[in-house]
């Protein structure tokens, strides 16, 4: 398999678990990303969603605060400079809800914590690949298409 190509990708870590933030910054660089930006509080996220990225993986909470309903306001074009970089969000275990409710915030992908930075990296490497889904706008949702066909009598989403 050929190396891809990360040179420009603008990637942003948001993840509070200092290993597997440290981690992943040391896979990402391997991989050829120039340095990721990160953020640990929420605050911090939003400015750094704002200022612009390619690609961002975040914990569906940073400080304690949920913070996967900035991934909406990215989708939505309310925050930053692009609407659909891709966006993987970590979440922990244990609460069956909350898959959903990130989920409904529009990411590329979910994955269940714990998980290792080249598993990351390998689903990152899907989506640059081509991979990705076809990204939708509807009044109640952004992001990565997740109907598995058209609903009956509904319009197609887009």
């Amino acid at each position: 398999m050929a190396k891809r190509d990360y040179g420009s990708v603008r990637a942003l870590v948001a993840v509070d678990d200092s290993r597997l933030r440290d981690g992943l910054l040391d896979a990402f660089a391997r991989a050829g990303l120039p340095p990721a930006a990160m953020a640990a509080t929420p605050a911090a996220l939003r400015d750094a969603l704002a200022a612009g990225v390619d690609l961002a993986v975040i914990s569906h909470d940073l400080a304690g605060e949920f913070v996967a309903p900035l991934i909406a306001e990215v989708r939505r074009g309310r925050l930053g400079p692009q609407p659909f970089p891709i966006v993987v969000v970590l979440v922990a275990g244990g609460d069956p809800g909350l898959a959903r409710r990130v989920s409904d915030c529009g990411p590329d992908d979910i994955l269940a914590l714990p998980v290792t930075p080249a598993a990351v990296l390998r689903q990152v490497g899907v989506y640059v690949g081509g991979a990705r889904k076809p990204l939708v706008v509807t009044p109640g949702y952004a992001g990565p298409e997740r109907r598995s066909g058209p609903r009956p009598a509904a319009p197609a989403a887009g």
